[in-house]
């Protein structure tokens, strides 16, 4: 199944996977094969987790295993949960049932555990999928519907291949695929997306490409303002009316009253009033017991400036942090433990109004999680904003996985997306989830282009939570519905 994420991406062997892992969850116990389920998992999250000792590992020294194996040991109670029902449904349900049951378990699972202050939203098949035919069903029922219809499709192959000389079973699991690519096709077929308007505000992302070894020596806060200056001041003649900065490019915060952090900020202000164009700079702010990681808000149309020295006009903090990376969850006692301080200060930021201009940000880790994204769409943004920095993670699976996501965003939203990446994966994403500007990852480099007006996806009113219920609906019947077993 970890094949089915970049690097090889073979989204195609996912319902393969799907059938090998329920088959052998069917033929067992409940409780051995919640054992298993959780032995499974823990190998799927080992390998995908594996780049989190990327830069991070060589902090800790010999202690790197645990940023690997430690979320792996978590995350794999989700494939236990799955299993055990899984099990269970061999034994109650029929054919259909079944495929429906041990599914619903599965996606149920995975938006319980990618939820929340401490939720971890990797790994997701639907994320995995998205580049997949199934991607039209995200403006209908999002990542977790795609998860449900991949692991539906493995589900009716692998009780079919548990007992292949069943008629009844094959017929099941023809109906399924059928079912499952006749959804398919009518969502495509009435997909809002493929019919939008044609985009007409142009927008740019910087990518300064500095890598994480230069951004966090004495020297690199001046290579990202020159660098970071002079990229964004050729982009005058192609008049954008946005330019987006990654995360964190501009290591001081830029609400310090010091005489040479205002004056940096006051040389933001005055290359947005250069460039024309409201300018989103990644910084950070300060706080009484930390920092919080902030997106500066340079625009040059509005008169009005924030009273906290900087100059900006607003600014948009992350809300939603990385727990035991940007934070420590818990008492503060736990900062005394071995290499707790190589840990992050940083403190969640409260936002009254996160959007400003139609516009939305979503700083790195926030952009993964379908659920705030979902609620921004209360302030009806017609934009999306992502700065990341995954310089953190070189060339592993995680900056493509991350990129993946955006596209998700996308189709889920029914908005553009325009990301900025300190060394990519930068860009601009339609609402069909298709990149219509794309940088490599690595070095340095600009992104120009247009977006245009969101559409109205069915999503986009429903979001997760109504999807998480249809699912828990359709485990309880299949699970206590009356079926004769096949």
């Amino acid at each position: 199944m970890h094949l089915a994420f970049p690097q090889t991406a073979w989204w195609w062997i996912a319902p393969f996977a799907f059938a090998g892992l329920i088959g052998s969850w069917a033929v067992l116990s409940p409780r051995r094969a919640a054992l298993a389920g959780y032995a499974s998992g823990l190998v799927f999250f080992t390998f995908g987790f594996s780049w989190f000792g990327e830069t991070a590992g060589a902090l800790l020294g010999p202690a790197a295993p645990v940023l690997d194996l430690g979320p792996a040991l978590a995350e794999a109670l989700a494939f236990a949960f799955a299993a055990a029902v899984t099990s269970i449904a061999a034994r109650r349900c029929g054919a259909f049932a079944f495929a429906i049951a041990s599914a619903a378990a599965f996606a149920l699972a995975e938006a319980a555990r990618s939820s929340g202050v401490l939720g971890v939203p990797l790994e997701q098949i639907g994320v995995a999928m998205i580049d997949s035919p199934l991607r039209p069903l995200a403006a209908y029922a999002g990542v977790y519907g795609i998860t449900f219809a991949t692991a539906l499709l493995g589900a009716s192959l692998g009780w079919w291949l548990l007992d292949a000389r069943d008629a009844r079973r094959a017929r099941a699991a023809a109906a399924t695929w059928i079912a499952v690519a006749a959804c398919t096709a009518l969502a495509w077929t009435f997909w809002p997306a493929r019919h939008a308007a044609p985009p007409s505000r142009r927008v740019a992302a910087v990518q300064g490409g500095i890598a994480q070894t230069l951004k966090m020596t004495p020297g690199g806060l001046q290579v990202a303002i020159e660098r970071y200056t002079a990229m964004t001041r050729a982009l005058v003649p192609q008049h954008p009316t946005l330019i987006l900065w990654p995360e964190t490019v501009i290591l001081a915060p830029l609400d310090y009253p010091r005489a040479d952090i205002r004056a940096l900020a006051q040389r933001f202000a005055a290359l947005a009033r250069e460039t024309g164009a409201t300018l989103y700079a990644g910084s950070l702010a300060q706080t009484t017991d930390g920092a919080e990681n902030t997106l500066y808000i340079f625009d040059p149309r509005n008169p009005r400036v924030l009273d906290d020295g900087s100059g900006a006009t607003a600014r948009y903090g992350k809300e939603q942090l990385v727990p035991f990376a940007e934070y420590i969850p818990g008492p503060e006692w736990l900062r005394r433990l071995p290499f707790a301080d190589q840990i992050g200060v940083y403190r969640p930021a409260h936002n009254a109004f996160p959007t400003y201009g139609g516009a939305t940000p979503l700083i790195c880790w926030e952009s993964l999680f379908g659920d705030i994204a979902h609620a921004r769409l209360r302030d009806d943004p017609s934009l999306l904003l992502v700065a990341t920095d995954d310089a953190w993670f070189g060339r592993t699976e995680f900056p493509y996985e991350h990129a993946m996501a955006a596209s998700l965003r996308a189709v889920e939203s029914g908005r553009w997306v325009l990301r900025a990446g300190a060394t990519g994966i930068s860009g601009i994403v339609a609402p069909d989830g298709s990149w219509t500007r794309r940088t490599a990852l690595g070095g340095a480099a600009t992104v120009v282009g247009e977006v245009g007006p969101p559409v109205d996806v069915p999503y986009a009113q429903l979001g997760p939570g109504a999807i998480a219920l249809a699912l828990a609906g359709a485990l309880a019947i299949a699970l206590f519905g009356r079926r004769p077993r096949a």
